[in-house]
């Protein structure tokens, strides 16, 4: 039969459920419907749409570059200014606890005025900051400039999520949403490649010299070229198109009369304004800034992606965190360009999964609605978390292990393209989900997602240098690696079957649990028979951080639990 485009097909369906493809056809719905408007992003031109992309992904990256271009030079700024490597690790945690909490100020301003104001007043402040870091001396002079870094690069953790489905349809973003995720990475795989040869030759304070003129010269750009996104639209229903799934060239604008209508093409100049406004109240934005924080305990999808991408992006600072003061000592005693040069490993990954993770996501997704009566549903995509969930804990133990055993450097390189590979793959993944599963509030669920983000990624860079002192590279290394695992595998349940019946599944199977727990850990140490172990309030604190619903833990449960690790550590 025939799908009727003059019906709504979302009507009755859940958040995040479309129409994606016609019933017994290939035709691809097009969601959200654009206007008749030749200024509707969704009717922009090819040349229009790719400039305001590549644009966009070009701020992602330098702005990148600025934050992380510090990261293989730390031990010769550890020389210089006396500042050791765990205050220098500790600043990284104050960047990213300052580039998540602050958007709860930066998104409302966006959704209000547009999108381009804010990305010229985050480049201007990126660069200010940017040429003071070159100058700092002292702990609290490096500890501030992280924090108003983290301030002024906000808006790349954000304004990307929400510009993407600003101009493209529903079964495009995926795509879009992957590269910009492989550039954000890549940014953190570049930028310490070329500083590490940087320092060597001008010493690193040109590191950051060089970071804020790229910063300033995207300022430029963005000044002339960069072009207003923001949209009022109300219609999410699907128009039907002679278009194959999977193919990239939808023809938007063959399908509406753009020309015909009530609208005036702008002008260039119109084009190009400082600002808009959407006519949102003071209230209203205030609203805007705390309903981000509602919607994560609210909503138990946003919740688990917000965890995803948080503890993707953590496994992955662990590994950075460690890769300058590893790869800098004995047995290998790279310099400072070697060791910039060991993040082309990660960046390899990075561009596998910039190039696969979007695409596949979106063929599989398609594939699906297909055979789902047409729905597309947001968790169709969550199927590629399967490779996620076998290379990650692989990455970080053959880079742990590798370290702590003395293996060769390219065992440790290994390690590193594995981690780099999951950490695009995985936040891609559990972006596009967030957005598909609320479109049409995706600007606010995705600072909740940034908010989970950037404050594990502060938790864990604050942590990981006391961690692997008190512990050592080889126990830490399969405490996370283990919880790698095991994180994704509970959250998948979580959001599938909800808290209460996953909950219940644990005390059912309690026994076998434990014994399969017991295997699990005992595999992974038996090679050196030493423990890994968390101090029990630790352990209460884990429990109840995931117990979304106050259930009481008990603290003979606890002991229990923390007497297994003990026994099975031997």
């Amino acid at each position: 039969m025939e799908f009727n485009p003059t019906e709504n097909p979302n009507a009755m369906l859940p958040p995040g459920t479309v129409h994606l493809v016609a019933e017994q056809s290939d035709r691809i719905i097009l969601v959200p419907k654009p206007s008749s408007d030749p200024d509707d992003p969704l009717n922009w031109s090819k040349k229009r749409k790719w400039l305001n992309v590549t644009l966009l992904l070009f701020y992602v990256f330098t702005t990148g570059i600025g934050g992380t271009s510090v990261y293989s030079v730390f031990t010769p700024i550890s020389k210089d200014t006396g500042i050791s490597i765990a205050q220098l690790n500790n600043g990284t945690g104050y960047l990213f606890l300052m580039a998540g909490w602050t958007n709860v100020i930066w998104q409302p301003l966006a959704l209000t005025f547009g999108r381009r104001p804010i990305i010229l007043l985050s480049l201007l402040f990126c660069v200010a900051i940017s040429e003071w870091t070159a100058w700092i001396d002292h702990y609290p002079s490096w500890a501030a400039a992280r924090c108003l870094y983290g301030l002024a690069c906000a808006p790349v953790e954000v304004l990307p999520q929400i510009c993407i489905p600003d101009v493209f349809f529903a079964h495009e973003r995926g795509a879009f949403i992957g590269w910009y995720m492989f550039v954000l990475c890549a940014s953190n795989f570049i930028a310490p490649l070329i500083a590490g040869f940087m320092n060597d030759t001008y010493g690193w304070h040109w590191v950051q010299h060089w970071a804020a003129l790229i910063l300033a010269l995207n300022f430029v750009l963005a000044f002339f070229l960069y072009e207003e996104s923001m949209y009022a639209r109300t219609s999410v229903e699907g128009e039907k198109v002679n278009q194959l799934p999977g193919r990239d060239d939808t023809p938007a604008i063959q399908q509406f009369d753009v020309t015909a209508g009530y609208y005036k093409k702008k002008t260039f100049l119109q084009r190009m304004k400082l600002w808009s406004y959407n006519g949102n109240s003071f209230s209203q934005i205030v609203r805007i800034a705390y309903r981000p924080i509602l919607i994560f305990f609210l909503f138990p999808n946003i919740m688990w992606a917000g965890f995803m991408y948080g503890f993707a992006l953590a496994w992955y600072n662990v590994y950075n965190a460690t890769t300058s003061s590893i790869l800098s000592a004995a047995p290998y005693d790279f310099s400072a360009a070697i060791v910039g040069l060991s993040y082309v490993a990660p960046l390899i990954g990075a561009i596998v999964a910039g190039i696969v993770s979007g695409p596949v996501a979106d063929w599989l997704t398609l594939r699906l609605a297909s055979r789902h009566r047409g729905l597309r549903e947001p968790e169709q995509r969550l199927w590629g978390l399967v490779i996620y969930c076998i290379l990650m804990p692989a990455g970080l133990l053959i880079w742990g292990l590798g370290a702590y055993h003395h293996a060769h450097w390219a065992v440790l390189l290994l390690g590193g393209l594995l981690c780099g590979y999951c950490n695009v793959s995985g936040g891609a993944y559990a972006l596009a989900y967030a957005v598909d599963c609320f479109k049409e509030i995706s600007g606010e669920t995705i600072v909740s997602v940034i908010l989970c983000r950037n404050t594990l990624s502060f938790a864990f860079n604050y942590a990981i240098t006391p961690w692997i002192d008190a512990q050592g590279l080889q126990k830490t290394f399969i405490a996370v690696a283990i919880l790698s695992w095991a994180f994704v595998l509970v959250l998948v349940l979580v959001v599938q079957m909800g808290v209460v019946p996953v909950v219940g599944i644990c005390l059912l199977l309690a026994p076998a649990g434990e014994l399969i727990f017991v295997l699990v850990v005992r595999m992974l140490v038996i090679v050196v028979r030493e423990d890994v172990i968390l101090p029990v309030e630790a352990w209460i604190l884990l429990l109840q951080s995931l117990d979304l619903r106050r259930l009481p833990v008990h603290h003979e449960f606890v002991l229990r639990l923390h007497g297994i690790l003990l026994l099975v550590s031997g």
